[in-house]
């Protein structure tokens, strides 16, 4: 397979940190944003408005136009919205692609809700013609330490080993190690369910309550996220890989992560909206808790810190309710 020309849709700091990543290695790469106002500052600028010390490479090319941005396009990569997904490709991509038959990558996280399917699953779903094509890429990677040229590794996981391998090596190159992996379905588990861990994480912060309750609540949740992930398909060993365990840590523990700023805000008393509108970015935990709750539900699993994430996410539930989770029955009670 033969990859010259590359599009990344969504110029947000992930998907430009990669399409600067590509372009750099020598592609040339079709930069697709939806918002006017963030692709207006890049094309006037070349820089990124949140990233520091960031110059668009020569060899991207930045357009609001999907008929453009996939015009001689021999691969595709997801860096929007999970939630934006299924849409974009029914009635975006399908009648522009017509049949054409491209990899996709998927640097979005998140699963269905009711459906419970990934990203790759529901980009298989509307472009058939893709079927077996489409790639998970996930791990423990903060856009703005890889665009520090910070050492990152990153999971790739396909359903074919060769195709797998020949996309690897697109994206492999300083400061990105891809590591291949065929377990796609527990590789997209992992990345989405670690989202809803790092609210928890957040909502530890936001209370007050330091890092050993954070650290117990990690190692109480990577259980729940190892039983949930088994039941959806998933390998046990991939939990505990980059994809999920690794990212968990990543996510759950620093302050650069918006799901776990998103849970600080909810920690601190603010309501989801006010926590939303103040961390400003997409925190695709929010997209992805009814799911893992729901698919908690169905079978029959004893998950006390996602029931109590969702709670305090989808029911304005206070804070203190995830410590009761945990077993610390006697805090928030005054």
């Amino acid at each position: 397979m033969s990859i010259h020309n590359i599009t990344v849709f969504g110029a947000g700091i992930w998907g430009s940190v990669i399409a600067q990543h590509l372009a750099k290695k020598g592609y040339r790469v079709s930069l697709w944003e939806y918002s006017e106002p963030l692709l207006n500052v890049l094309k006037t600028s070349g820089t990124h408005p949140n990233i520091p010390n960031f110059k668009l490479h020569d060899n991207i090319r930045l357009t609001g136009d999907v008929a453009e941005a996939v015009k001689d396009t021999d691969m595709l990569v997801f860096v929007i919205s999970s939630k934006a997904i299924r849409a974009f490709c029914r009635e975006q991509l399908k009648p522009l692609l017509n049949g054409k038959a491209v990899p996709v990558v998927s640097a979005s996280k998140g699963i269905e809700d009711k459906s419970f399917k990934t990203i790759c699953e529901i980009v298989e779903e509307e472009l058939p013609q893709i079927k077996g094509m489409a790639l998970a890429f996930s791990g423990p990677s903060f856009a703005l330490e890889v665009a520090q040229n910070v050492p990152t590794k990153i999971m790739l996981a396909g359903t074919d080993d060769v195709l797998t391998g020949q996309i690897a090596q697109v994206f492999n190159g300083d400061p990105i190690i891809v590591v291949p992996a065929k377990d796609r379905r527990g590789v997209e588990y992992g990345g989405g369910i670690k989202n809803v861990l790092a609210i928890g994480c957040g909502v530890i912060d936001g209370i007050g309550d330091g890092a050993n309750a954070k650290a117990a609540l990690i190692t109480q949740a990577l259980a729940e996220m190892n039983d949930i992930t088994v039941s959806q398909g998933g390998a046990a060993n991939t939990v505990y890989s980059l994809a999920g365990f690794g990212d968990a840590i990543l996510t759950g523990m620093s302050a650069i992560s918006r799901n776990r700023r998103l849970g600080e805000k909810l920690g601190a008393g603010l309501t989801l909206e006010e926590a939303k509108k103040e961390v400003g970015t997409i925190a695709e935990g929010v997209n992805t808790v009814q799911s893992v709750y729901d698919i908690a539900r169905k079978n029959h699993l004893q998950t006390p810190i996602i029931d109590a994430i969702w709670q305090i996410v989808c029911q304005g539930k206070k804070p203190h309710v995830l410590l009761h989770a945990m077993g610390f029955t006697n805090r928030g009670n005054k």
